[in-house]
């Protein structure tokens, strides 16, 4: 039997007899991914530039540099949303260290995009009411009947 335990901490048993694959998120080396949605307004030169200099600001600070394996590397506009440009990159880091890296790059994102005014965009939706039309005379005669 394995027995493994989620980051919520639920333990998990697994009889020997049907693992047939394996998924290491630490073997050798790390990927913190990310997937950056921006406003369709958003000048995507701009972004791109933007998420590079934070990256190379995030590998120089002491407190990261050890963990970071490698430069940013810019995939580029992974797809067009519904309401958003997604943007995709990844930081390669030491094994285990990518949620670390992860959480403080999307920080950092969220603080730049707000200095520089970067709109993230949420799911919006316009509801339209249609009413029926109806007889203004009639609608009066129904309230003197009452």
């Amino acid at each position: 039997m394995t027995v493994v335990r989620d980051i919520e901490g639920t333990v998990h048993f697994i009889p020997n007899g049907q693992i047939t694959a394996v998924s290491n998120l630490t073997q050798e080396w790390s990927r913190a991914l990310f997937d950056i949605s921006v406003a369709y307004k958003e000048n995507v030169d701009q972004v791109l530039d933007v998420l590079r200099a934070l990256g190379n600001e995030l590998r120089s600070d002491d407190a990261f540099m050890p963990m970071i394996l490698e430069d940013l590397k810019m995939l580029g506009v992974e797809a067009f949303g519904d309401s958003a440009v997604v943007i995709r990159f990844y930081i390669q880091t030491w094994p285990g260290k990518q949620w670390d890296v992860k959480r403080e790059m999307l920080r950092r994102i969220k603080n730049r995009f707000d200095e520089l005014h970067i709109e993230i965009p949420f799911p919006q939706r316009t509801v339209v009411l249609r009413h029926e039309d109806h007889d203004p005379k009639k609608a009066g005669s129904d309230s003197q009947a009452a």
